[in-house]
């Protein structure tokens, strides 16, 4: 299974690179898997829209409210004051307008852009108000299932390699030695933050 042998990359090249808070967190630790969404593309990603700079609880109190009314929509004329009474603001509310709207996103299939190159992936998606680079890198993560993504800027990645590496600058060349699997590190330096 793809998580154990993720599991044991990552402990062996925690024990090799002597991170020994990581490798102790490790072996405490089970593998664990990257769930994939099984929403639709548009739905995906605007549930990253609402998800922004929120803590994950009042992401899915909003999301709760927010994705019955994408799902049901059939005019966009009281689209945006609805989102907005579910708890969106009124930009991002636009911004999940705009998804909705983009029929070149609505008419790719999972299986389409699995075969883009990252390049590629990012440009069809940051052509997208609300979609930046973190916005790329959670799609790439749990709507592709892509093992290798670091999204170094996330708060929480930023937090728990202050407490794993604290004595390394945290850059891209830092995680270098976990590919491919920066995707179920970043997973665990997650998981280690509850």
């Amino acid at each position: 299974m793809e998580s154990d042998k993720a599991y044991k990359a990552l402990l062996k090249i925690s024990t090799e690179k002597n991170f020994n808070l990581l490798r102790r967190y490790l072996e405490k630790s089970d593998p664990i898997d990257i769930k994939v969404s099984s929403l639709p593309l548009i739905e995906y990603l605007s549930s990253v829209v609402v998800s922004q700079q929120l803590s994950t609880k009042a992401a899915k109190t909003i999301w709760s409210r927010v994705h019955p009314i994408i799902k049901r929509h059939t005019n966009f004329i009281n689209l945006g004051t609805e989102l907005c009474l579910a708890g969106l603001s009124r930009s991002k509310a636009n911004y999940v307008i705009g998804l909705i709207e983009n029929s070149n996103l609505s008419n790719m299939q999972r299986k389409d852009l699995i075969h883009l190159s990252n390049i590629e992936f990012e440009s069809l998606l940051i052509a997208n108000k609300g979609i930046g680079p973190w916005s790329v890198q959670m799609a790439r993560m749990f709507y592709l299932g892509d093992t290798d993504v670091m999204p170094i800027n996330d708060l929480g990645i930023k937090n728990a390699h202050k407490y794993f590496f604290g004595e390394h600058d945290l850059s891209e060349r830092f995680y270098e030695p976990f590919r491919p699997w920066r995707t179920y590190l970043s997973l665990f330096m997650w998981q280690s933050l509850s």
